[in-house]
Formats: C-alpha cells, structure tokens, sequence
C-alpha cells in the first residue's frame, strides 16, 4: 500500500479546526482540556462509551477496527482533526480504536460540553454532519499489517506509557488542576504483588498500561476533571471539591469489577492482577512535586492495611476496597443510595505509627480467573530454569490492550 497515494493519509478536505473562527476556537479551548499522549498510547477504545472528543494540534494517529482477532486501518488523522464524534453525535459507543503513532498533543472535551458547544453553533453543527457522514462511508483498508513510520528506538518509559501525565520538558502544564487546602476525595490503587519473582519487565509493563485504561475508563467523564499521579505499582486518584465522594466511588464498585474480570481472562497468571483501593476525604495543597495531605497519608495507609491484604489473600479476590468511617457514613451508607452497602464490614488499621478505623469489603472472591493465582508464585518459583517463563504462559491470549 503507497501511503503517499491513498487519499485517506492525504489532508482532508475540510479540517475541522480550521472551519472554526477565532471565537469559536477560544470558546472551544475554555470547555476542554489540552494534553499530550504518548505514542503508542490508546486515544479511544471501540467498544467503549462515547464520553469525549479530542481535536488533534499536533502528531498523527492511526484508526482501526478489531476483526476476526486482526486490526484493519481505517485511516489517518493528524493536526486540526476532530476524532470521537461519531459516537458523541450518532451512536452510544465507539466504532472504531484511535491510537496515537506519535507524540498526539490535542484537546479533550466531554461529549456533554460537546453537544452544547455544537448546538450552540449550527454553522459548526452542519460541519460536524457533514464529517460524520463522510467517516460513515470510510472502509477499512485491506492489505499488509499497518507500519508505524519512524519507530521509536528505544522502549517508552513508564511515564510515557501514561495518557493523562506526559507533557514536553518545560512545557507549561494546560489548565493544570490546583488544589489550595480544599477537601478533595482521594483515592488510591496497588496491584498486589506487583514486584513478585514471577513477573518480568513486560509483565509490569501490561499491567501499568492496563491499570491506567482500566482506572481512565471506570472514571469515565469523571477523568477529566481529576489530578493523576503514577506511584509505580498504583495510581492516586484527587477529586476535586465539586465532585461528590459518591460519584467517585460509585463506578469502582460497578464498573471496576468488570473490567479487571476482563483482564485477567485475557492474560495468563504473570500479567493478571488482583488490586486493592483505597479512598478518604481530606484537604489536599498543590506543591512543586504535585500534591500533598493528611488525606494522602491516611489513603496510603488504608491501601496497606494487613486486613485487606490477608482477605484479598485468602479469599483469592481479584478486589478489595478500603474506605474511612466518613467516605462510608457519607458516601457509601446511604439509604436507598447507588451505592451498596452489603459486604463493607468495620476493621481496625495499624500501619506503622497511625492507627484508625475503616470499612473493607471484598469483591469477586474466588473467581475461577485469578484463582489460579493462589498457589502460582510457588510453582513458578519452583520449576527447574528455563521452565519459569512457560508455565506463565499457560492460558495466555491475545492482549485488548494494545
């Protein structure tokens, strides 16, 4: 295939950036939020719900569709595009996955903000149609398996592999989240064993880039307005005032689940995971190095608790979820409320100097999945050399996360 020739890596006929006049690109620019994606990186998932749109500033990234277990380009967008409006404008969920073939620096609106900045403008509503329509009729190109130009010479590290957090040397950080004291929802996730002899390099690599997709899609719109940090083996999560705890919350107990079943039925033993959660309320100050708080301290400590890790052990839980006295009273133990209570018992912390109450409560104990898991590490650890790395890839299929 000559990329050169196709007309569907050629510049598009009409650019949707550039059909915007200078106020309705600041209007644009006031509703979203610009960000930087590594490549590589997932932009959009198919199959996923339509919660945002980005408009590509810079960089190039490749659209697909998954069949019969092979990905079939569909094209090519770069600078000045609109991507994820088909699902925003037409349908409930993503047609097709958008990933990043270079560093992509756009801006990310919620669908929601979206539809009101397009409803508000016919002018640009009669654009977005017309693209729509013309995307409709976009047919998968086939051929030879789809080539990056220029890879990339070395491995990305792991602060690339993160969607939300990668921003150029120097680079002022757009709209960049500050907290001045404000009483924010923190919550906090581990992998449990995430540095276990069993695993390797590529192991812990999936599973970063699993958990970021996993945590980014649970949140939903919600990750859009909430500060990120890596801690290597988890994610913290800070809420901004405005949000409810409940909003927060509510997703780690419905959609979570789900997707870590997803996950360690796509993966054998080595790159499967069990997790745990924490969450608390408390002020939370920005600093240099990011963000600071009793409320940070007391999750972290809560993410520690030997009672959570000796339930999560013994029952074989692909979850467990930790939360204070008053996330539960305020957030969780509500009646009638979203969220349900059933299972949170109260258990006492003591991790290093501070010792508090909590509730914890274990989600999908036993599943047939992670199971697997209980007596791994030793039979890994175990097997004569050489024999380690094939007995991790028993079960192993095709990753979804790509």
């Amino acid at each position: 295939m000559n990329r050169s020739t196709d007309p569907r890596f050629s510049q598009p006929p009409h650019c949707f950036w550039e059909a915007l006049n200078l106020a309705q690109r600041e209007e644009f620019k006031s509703l979203a939020q610009e960000r930087i994606f590594a490549g590589g990186v997932t932009l959009i998932n198919e199959g996923e719900p339509g919660s945002h749109v980005i408009v590509i500033l810079s960089g190039r990234a490749k659209i697909y569709t998954s069949e019969n277990g092979q990905d079939r380009v569909i094209a090519e967008r770069g600078p000045g595009q609109l991507i994820g409006e088909l699902a925003a404008v037409r349908v409930s969920v993503r047609s097709a996955t958008v990933a990043a073939l270079e560093t992509v620096k756009g801006l990310v609106m919620r669908t929601q903000d979206f539809a009101d900045f397009i409803s508000a403008h016919p002018d640009v509503l009669r654009i977005v149609e017309s693209q729509v329509s013309d995307r409709l009729a976009e047919a998968p190109i086939v051929g030879q398996p789809y080539e990056v130009q220029n890879p990339p010479a070395r491995r990305p590290t792991p602060a690339e592999i993160n969607p939300v957090a990668v921003w150029s040397p120097g680079q002022p950080t757009p709209r960049r989240l500050i907290f001045r004291g404000e009483n924010c929802t923190v919550v906090a996730n581990d992998v449990v064993e995430f540095s276990a002899s069993y695993r390797n390099d590529d192991d812990r690599l999936i599973i970063r880039k699993a958990l970021l997709e996993m945590t980014w899609t649970t949140l939903g719109e919600l990750s859009h307005s909430c500060h990120c940090e890596d801690r290597g083996d988890g994610l913290l999560i800070v809420a901004p005032a405005d949000i409810p705890t409940m909003n927060v919350l509510r997703p780690l107990h419905d959609v979570l689940p789900y997707l870590l079943r997803r996950h360690n039925r796509t993966y054998g033993p080595c790159a499967q995971m069990q997790l745990r959660v924490a969450s608390d309320v408390g002020p939370v100050v920005s600093d240099t190095l990011g963000v600071q708080g009793e409320a940070i301290i007391r999750t972290a400590r809560l993410l520690d608790a030997p009672t959570l890790r000796e339930a999560i052990a013994s029952e074989q839980a692909s979850l467990g979820i930790v939360v204070s006295p008053f996330v539960y009273e305020t957030a969780i133990r509500q009646p009638g409320g979203p969220i349900d209570e059933g299972g949170y018992t109260e258990i006492q912390v003591q991790v290093k100097e501070s010792s508090q109450q909590a509730w914890m409560k274990i989600i999908d104990p036993a599943t047939p999945s992670v199971a697997c898991l209980g007596g791994w590490p030793q039979l890994v650890a175990t097997a004569p050399p050489g024999t380690q790395r094939s007995l991790c890839r028993l079960g192993v299929r095709e990753s979804s996360y790509q």
